[in-house]
């Protein structure tokens, strides 16, 4: 009875455990449900919230954008409105061509010819020569320049030593245009007028041309006169030679053969080279003279005068530079060749007199100073076809002329009268 009395006691108590532990789990459980409960509706109200705030947010969004499109087509309407097509308008600086439209205008012939060097006959030929090239039409925004006055202030550039500013100024128009209307002009020329007027004689016109050398000057077969002269440069960007002496200066060797009529019939130009008033003559290239051994034909000995400084050459003839031991006939053929090359020294002088911009320092780019050079010897065959006159203060002395298709010097030009008279009575 004692064992029983001393169990009964544990079992009732761990009967009361186990009630006790159930009841807490259902607790538990019961805690676990409500929580799960809440946070349900918790997810469920954060569900709506999130919804609410969607359609908000999209409803704003669209009245956003509604006011932007408005926004825009007012502020388009707006731009349209204010920049609605109107006539153009361009800047423009206001400049004055009086001189050339009302001074010029009013020139006689001879101030014509002292601004423009060409007659008005030359000039009216080159611009209805040139006007296919030349012409330009006007546009919406400004007027182009015309065509007389484009040939115009290209001829006063090329025979007056000043610079493009000077020009425009005169002329009323830019800088740039004067530049541009310059090279052009140039280029035209060439291209057109060159092939017309300094071109390689053909067999009658040489023929012609050794019968009036050989009757002036008692030279038989000579069909022309080479002489040179320099074009000074500025420095180009390329070249890397230094400077050899403080005598030496920039310049394009620049050389011609010259007709019995002072007409040029052949040029060549070299490189840039430095040259000094010490340096001798030279041929400018290989073509050159590959042109003259063709021009002249070895088998009918035809020759071209020269100075005395130029290379030996079958088809050159030179003077003798040992004048102490020369013989009668060998003094008559100096003096012979020394008054022939008079007519290439006039027809330079008169070229460099005309166009003026060859009597000074260059700036432009060597080819465009290459282009000028031609342009000039192409104006000036064209001025003496015409018979334009070449005015005696250009040059500082009585013009050469051309009196029954010989080359003669008016004037106090006694020494190569002189000369003449002392070949012809040696002739006799």
């Amino acid at each position: 009875m004692e064992a029983a009395d001393v169990f009964l006691p544990v079992i009732a108590w761990c009967r009361t455990r186990q009630s006790q532990d159930s009841q807490a789990e259902a607790r538990q459980q019961k805690r676990r449900l409500k929580l799960l409960a809440f946070q349900r509706l918790r997810l469920k109200k954060l569900r709506e919230t999130w919804r609410l705030r969607e359609k908000v947010y999209k409803q704003s969004k669209l009245r956003r954008l509604c006011s932007h499109d408005t926004w825009m087509k007012a502020i388009t309407h707006q731009f349209l409105r204010d920049h609605r097509r109107q006539s153009p308008k361009v800047w423009l600086h206001p400049r004055t061509s009086d001189w050339w439209e009302n001074t010029a205008a009013t020139f006689t012939d001879h101030e014509w010819l002292q601004h423009f060097r060409v007659s008005r006959e030359t000039f009216s030929y080159l611009c209805a020569t040139l006007n296919p090239q030349l012409k330009r039409q006007d546009t919406n925004y400004r007027l182009c320049i015309p065509l007389e006055k484009r040939v115009a202030l290209t001829l006063y550039k090329l025979a007056h030593p000043c610079d493009y500013r000077t020009v425009a100024d005169l002329f009323a128009v830019g800088v740039a245009s004067v530049c541009h209307c310059v090279h052009e002009f140039c280029t035209v020329v060439i291209e057109v007028l060159k092939p017309q007027l300094v071109v390689t004689p053909n067999k009658f016109q040489l023929e012609n041309i050794e019968e009036c050398f050989h009757h002036t000057y008692q030279i038989p077969q000579c069909i022309g006169v080479l002489d040179s002269m320099n074009i000074t440069i500025s420095r180009p960007p390329h070249l890397n030679s230094e400077k050899p002496d403080r005598e030496s200066y920039l310049a394009i060797l620049f050389q011609a053969v010259v007709d019995d009529k002072g007409l040029f019939w052949d040029l060549s130009m070299s490189c840039p080279t430095w040259v000094n008033d010490n340096s001798g003559e030279l041929l400018v290239c290989e073509d050159f003279s590959t042109r003259m051994h063709n021009v002249c034909r070895t088998d009918s000995s035809c020759v071209v005068i020269g100075d005395a400084g130029y290379p030996s050459k079958n088809w050159l003839l030179k003077p003798s530079t040992n004048t102490s031991g020369l013989t009668a006939e060998q003094e008559l053929l100096n003096t012979q060749i020394i008054a022939a090359r008079s007519v290439a020294h006039y027809a330079f002088e008169r070229l460099k007199g005309r166009w003026r911009c060859l009597s000074r320092r260059n700036d432009c780019n060597v080819e465009i100073v290459k282009d000028m050079v031609e342009t000039c010897c192409v104006l000036h065959n064209l001025c003496e076809k015409n018979n334009d006159m070449c005015l005696p203060d250009w040059i500082g002395q009585e013009p050469f002329q051309t009196v029954d298709e010989n080359p003669q010097k008016n004037g106090d030009a006694q020494s190569l009268d002189d000369l003449l008279q002392l070949i012809q009575d040696s002739a006799e």
